[in-house]
């Protein structure tokens, strides 16, 4: 699929991976702004990278530790682990609190669509019917 200017639409994969990176950038951050958490949050944004790397390259393979488990499956948990976190940070920080549901709402549509179908592509317009 291709939107009206030619780009190529990205897959749900490549999303979360997008996703996951950000949410890694996201934890460094957090870190670099408080040093008692920045192993942490440094150890966070590693694992994010590496998931994000693995979804991108092979969203339906599975994980060497734990066969039972999918790459697309892993990618979505931590998608909703992020979610989960981004509305703890509204929470505590009302300034910043729609934002970071926003954020954890497309989080956690992202991590359903690449549980479902790591290689769709996002539609460039909504559904006929939906608001």
């Amino acid at each position: 699929m291709t939107t009206t200017q030619g780009d190529i639409m990205p897959t749900h994969a490549q999303l979360a991976g997008r996703l996951l990176r950000d949410a890694a950038q996201f934890f460094r951050t957090v870190g670099e702004q408080n040093q008692p958490l920045k192993e942490q949050m440094d150890e966070n944004a590693t694992v994010f990278e590496q998931v994000a790397t693995l979804v991108e390259q092979d969203p339906s393979g599975t994980i060497p530790e734990d066969p039972s488990t999918s790459v697309a499956s892993l990618g979505a948990r931590l998608l909703r682990d992020a979610s989960q976190f981004f509305r703890t940070v509204g929470e505590q920080n009302q300034p910043l609190k729609e934002q970071m549901d926003e954020n954890a709402t497309v989080f956690e549509q992202v991590a359903t669509l690449v549980e479902q179908d790591p290689s769709g592509e996002i539609p460039d317009e909504p559904p006929q019917g939906a608001a």
